[in-house]
């Protein structure tokens, strides 16, 4: 690496570590970082000439400095950044929104969830303007949504409204900030992919949702990466590329054990999730039961009932504006 890249490279070092220890001193950093006190002191300073940094004016001598001049604390600026998350799902057979604002911490400082009668273009640019106003450190917008966008455009979408819009080039123009999408069930298996830690890197993990008015969908992890295969359609299950068209029927005991076997047999995973607001115990046996007698023992994988989507979703999406938010700082203060 020539000098700039090995500057750039502790410059990030030192951002991760403010960002770890929220607050530290120039020898803290140095001890966390393993750069010299001389080297962290240059890049303090660059950091709080970007405006990432400040030098906290109120803080308390820790037990060593005690009866001698304190060391400076310096303060990792989080809330120079921040992202709109939106999430929406389908709850007692309503539109739901969920609305996060997250910092470079990934602390949320403000949530609220509300009712949405119809989800709209419109409606989408008027709530992301309304945010902006009350949070004018908004950088970017993470949507998770029950559709895929292919080519730019919503080519798949349990929403008629957003059918066939190029949602992110339209909304992008109307609040000058960047757009993200990602689907809510891919979402959702990432967030329950991250509960299980290293190991998910050594697993195929399928993920499927079941509304109660729409068509079910599947998020497939491979070794921890997210398979969406060429149009980004992998999972999408039951599409009819027409959601007008789709009417639930059929006993769900059935059209889930139909849906595991068919992974099984496509995928082989060592884990799915059921995601559906309606499983009860006995429900959940009779589907075991079922599934057992389906696949051999060897080949069931484990089938797992009792997580919520919600949380699952809510944290795949964070994670994901989380990484956004990041690469922005990064781009935004190369040196």
């Amino acid at each position: 690496m020539n000098r700039k890249d090995v500057r750039n490279h502790n410059l990030q070092k030192i951002r991760s570590a403010l960002r770890s220890m929220r607050q530290a001193t120039k020898p803290q950093l140095a001890e966390h970082t393993g750069l010299s006190v001389m080297t962290v002191n240059t890049l303090v300073k660059i950091l709080q000439e970007h405006g990432e940094v400040a030098l906290m004016e109120d803080f308390l001598p820790s037990a060593s400095e005690e009866g001698g001049r304190p060391a400076r604390q310096y303060r990792y600026l989080a809330d120079r950044l921040q992202a709109l998350v939106l999430c929406f799902y389908e709850e007692a057979g309503e539109i739901r929104m969920e609305s996060m604002v997250e910092n470079l911490f990934g602390d949320v400082i403000f949530f609220e969830k509300i009712s949405c009668p119809e989800v709209s273009g419109e409606f989408l640019k008027d709530t992301i303007q309304t945010y902006q106003e009350k949070y004018p450190q908004l950088s970017l917008v993470m949507m998770g949504l029950p559709g895929v966008e292919v080519d730019e455009v919503m080519a798949v979408i349990d929403y008629p409204a957003l059918k066939g819009l190029r949602l992110r080039e339209v909304l992008g123009k109307a609040v000058g900030l960047p757009i993200y999408l990602v689907n809510d069930i891919n979402a959702a298996v990432s967030g329950y992919g991250m509960s299980l830690g290293s190991s998910v890197k050594q697993e195929i993990v399928v993920g499927i949702y079941w509304p109660r008015n729409y068509p079910p969908g599947a998020g497939i992890l491979l070794n921890g990466v997210l398979y969406k295969g060429r149009d980004g359609l992998a999972g999408e299950i039951s599409c009819a590329f027409d959601c007008s068209s789709y009417s639930p029927q059929g006993d769900i005991v059935e059209q889930m054990t139909e849906k595991i076997v068919d992974f099984v047999r496509f995928w082989n995973p060592h884990r799915i999730v059921l995601y559906h607001e309606e499983i009860t115990p006995v429900v959940e046996t009779a589907i075991r039961c079922l599934c057992a007698e389906a696949i051999p023992e060897r080949f069931l994988p484990e089938l797992i009932f009792d997580r919520k989507l919600r949380e699952d979703y809510r944290r795949g999406v964070r994670a994901m504006a989380g990484t956004y938010l990041e690469m922005l700082g990064q781009t935004r203060n190369k040196v």
